[in-house]
């Protein structure tokens, strides 16, 4: 009883004597007059010293957050380090090539009310919007830091959001595969997602995603400047071990029919005798993209081999050419749903035939002969988790052209990526 009533005495003391600037000598001579009195031995008195800090610490830190502006409180940092070494071998060329390459990213998101979240990105890289590698060359130059994003995205209602600048747009655009746009492009524009559970005992959710996105800038006063709009609607289901997501979108190109795109690979129909690359079609095209999969399929595996396994395709059709108007994907991921974790892993499979006029030859992943149409590939990816938020990967492609010149490439990509 006596100590309980010493150490009320010692907290009152250190709480009154908080706002004196010499109080940790204070605290420090109290606790020694304790120990001098036998109240307390020196073990105990170490303790409470240890405790007291501990607590003066917690309230400093609690008073200073509650007096930062809710928009720095808010702020949220994000990005990845990622070392590459890749391994290239064409027919066309008589020598491989051996390449280290790193990624930099960095993204901040800031809510300055409760509705809209302000969003920037800095990536390295160069111009070309389908890569944000470096290239280990040039004795030891100093590489570029660009604007990878930047946007605003106004949260309407639980069910309702848009966005508008330029935007990673995985939440508003969902493809199973990147056989119609690599994931490093950004486009700029403005994007809208809709929402709604139909049927919440059986897990049933709808959406529909639109967009338009500016594809160029065009410096004749009698052209139409280039750009895309799209809409998508779609069914998604989660309950139990099953989940599944099916959708179906339209894109309509303006101005597109006759210009001259930047970053294409000329791999699309032209103009006949045109002086610049100029596109024949319109590509106005309908696209497919449904995924199932199934947690623990065969009861729960050793290592995670079921904690999901899932199936995926994507189709997309032109219909203005007569032929070589087709794309599609297939494939199936098994393993961990996410590697974020030491011991956890993935295996994925994909194939991809994407027909010379399908799509634009700007969009593509790039890693499939450069990011042509005209080709088909086949594509092997394992990813490891080494340590928390630390994964390697190994992704290995065979890609050749369709109808066009025989070009076999072998593509091998050794990843190392660290996330904070």
């Amino acid at each position: 009883m006596k100590k309980i009533l010493s150490l009320l005495l010692t907290v009152m003391a250190v709480v009154c004597w908080s706002s004196v600037s010499s109080a940790a000598t204070s605290v420090d001579a109290l606790l020694e007059k304790l120990v001098e009195k036998g109240t307390f031995t020196k073990e105990e008195a170490r303790k409470l010293k240890g405790d007291i800090a501990a607590d003066e610490k917690l309230i400093q830190e609690d008073a200073f957050q509650r007096n930062l502006p809710s928009w720095v409180q808010s702020m949220k940092l994000k990005g990845d380090v990622r070392l590459r070494y890749q391994y290239e071998e064409t027919q066309t060329s008589t020598v491989s090539r051996n390449r280290g390459r790193t990624r930099y990213r960095l993204g901040i998101d800031i809510a300055p009310i409760k509705t809209v979240t302000v969003s920037a990105g800095l990536a390295s890289g160069g111009t070309d919007p389908r890569s944000t590698n470096v290239t280990w060359e040039n004795t030891f130059e100093r590489p570029d830091i660009r604007l990878d994003y930047s946007s605003i995205e106004y949260a309407a209602a639980p069910w309702a959001k848009v966005i508008g600048g330029k935007f990673v747009f995985s939440n508003y655009f969902w493809q199973t595969t990147d056989m119609m746009f690599d994931t490093d492009i950004n486009p700029y524009g403005m994007s809208a997602n809709f929402q709604k559970d139909l049927s919440i005992d059986m897990g049933i959710k709808g959406f529909v995603n639109g967009g338009v996105w500016i594809l160029d800038e065009s410096s004749a006063t009698d052209t139409t400047d280039p750009f895309m709009t799209y809409v998508q609607g779609g069914v998604s289901y989660k309950k139990d071990q099953i989940d599944g997501k099916l959708a179906a979108t339209y894109f309509n190109f303006h101005g597109v029919k006759g210009y001259d795109l930047d970053n294409e690979n000329n791999t699309n129909t032209q103009v006949a005798n045109a002086a610049d690359a100029n596109l024949q079609y319109d590509y106005d095209s309908v696209a497919v993209s449904a995924e199932v999969g199934v947690k623990e399929l065969f009861g729960g595996l050793p290592f995670g081999i079921d904690e999901r396994i899932a199936i995926f395709a994507d189709m997309i059709n032109n219909p203005e050419p007569s032929e070589l108007n087709m794309g599609w994907a297939s494939g199936f991921v098994f393993g961990n749903a996410k590697v974020d974790g030491m011991g956890q892993w993935q295996v994925k499979y994909q194939y991809v035939d994407l027909g010379k006029d399908a799509f634009p030859d700007v969009f593509p992943d790039s890693d499939r002969l450069g990011g042509r149409t005209d080709i088909y590939s086949h594509e092997a990816m394992l990813t490891v988790g080494l340590l928390k938020n630390v994964s390697f990967g190994l992704d290995y492609y065979a890609s050749n052209r369709n109808k066009g010149t025989d070009n076999q490439e072998t593509l091998i990509q050794g990843d190392l990526v660290v996330k904070f």
